[in-house]
């Protein structure tokens, strides 16, 4: 009787704990979901745990493939360096949410971006991109494309099929009457920036 008793207490005391320890560990969590690593092997350290990375001004010329061992990133932001193309080994950071290669010189938005499932923001501004692909709407959970300052000459229709997009930033692109018109009437809940238009050659549609 007195075995069954103290089962009884710790079963008691294991109940009353839970939630704290519960809510200790999801303080962890959250507290490590702000956190913003700045160096690569600092990352590496526990990367399990780095969800925000930002190697911003550091001269890449490509993006670290060590990168790709941080699963739980959600957070790449490799502003201003000299970033070719992003390679498709990116498709395995299967929990990004954000991507920011701004101030690079890549020249296309590969297949593999376009792989980024859970991807909320893609900003690829200031850089080299000639066309935005046909297929962007497979980025379905996208609410953010930022895209100022390339020297864009294709916007696809299916940029009408982004349904969560709430922002499309063309600003210092290229674009005449007849495309500014189809982009405003595909995408009528999202904000669209651009520049004043152009009497030039219509963007393919």
């Amino acid at each position: 009787m007195l075995r069954f008793l103290r089962y009884i207490a710790i079963l008691a005391f294991v109940a009353i704990q839970a939630p704290s320890l519960y809510a200790q560990q999801a303080e962890i969590t959250s507290h490590d979901s702000l956190r913003i690593y700045r160096s690569l092997d600092s990352a590496l350290e526990n990367p399990e745990k780095v969800f925000r990375l930002h190697l911003v001004k550091l001269k890449l010329r490509e993006v670290p493939s060590e990168i790709f061992q941080l699963k739980n990133l959600r957070e790449l932001v490799l502003d201003k360096n000299k970033i070719t193309m992003i390679p498709d080994e990116i498709a395995q950071l299967e929990n990004l949410e954000v991507l920011s290669c701004s101030h690079n010189q890549i020249d296309s938005i590969t297949p593999a971006v376009l792989q980024l499932k859970q991807l909320t923001k893609l900003d690829l501004s200031d850089n080299l991109i000639g066309m935005i692909p046909e297929n962007i709407d497979h980025l379905t959970e996208l609410q953010y494309l930022i895209l100022w300052d390339n020297p864009i000459y294709y916007y696809p229709n299916s940029l009408g099929e982004l349904k969560k997009l709430k922002v499309l930033d063309i600003l210092n692109n290229q674009l005449n009457y007849s495309t500014r018109d189809r982009l405003l009437g595909s995408l009528p809940h999202a904000k669209v920036i651009f520049s004043p238009p152009c009497n030039c050659v219509p963007g393919m549609e």
